[in-house]
């Protein structure tokens, strides 16, 4: 009977830390990051997995995002399922297209 019990306490323990939402990379990811390339490009990633991407001289489109293994999920107007692999070292952020062109974003 303690053998059950300590094994039920254990898969309530591993639900309550799997269940509280997200993994690392999704709290990682959320922010403001600043194209290393061009400062006037804007990505911004929201806990609610809402984001936008913005040009300061005045385009914006926004997105729904979730992250997906090391891919990030784009869901857009019109272009839903979009993925693109990912990696966040320190405060940079790199997502990879097509191709193999890896973006550099710098977190503000």
């Amino acid at each position: 009977m303690k053998k059950l019990f300590v094994l039920l306490l254990t898969v309530i323990f591993i639900f309550s830390l799997t269940a509280c939402g997200g993994n690392d990379a999704d709290h990682e990811i959320v922010g403001r990051w600043v194209s290393a390339d061009d400062s006037s490009w804007v990505t911004t990633f929201n806990a609610d997995g809402s984001g936008t991407h913005t040009i300061s001289w005045g385009y914006g489109t926004s997105f729904r995002w979730s992250i997906r293994s090391n891919s990030i999920r784009w869901d857009y107007s019109g272009h839903p399922n979009m993925e693109t692999p990912f990696r966040i070292s320190g405060d940079s952020l790199f997502i990879t297209v097509d191709g193999g062109f890896e973006f550099l974003y710098i977190r503000d």
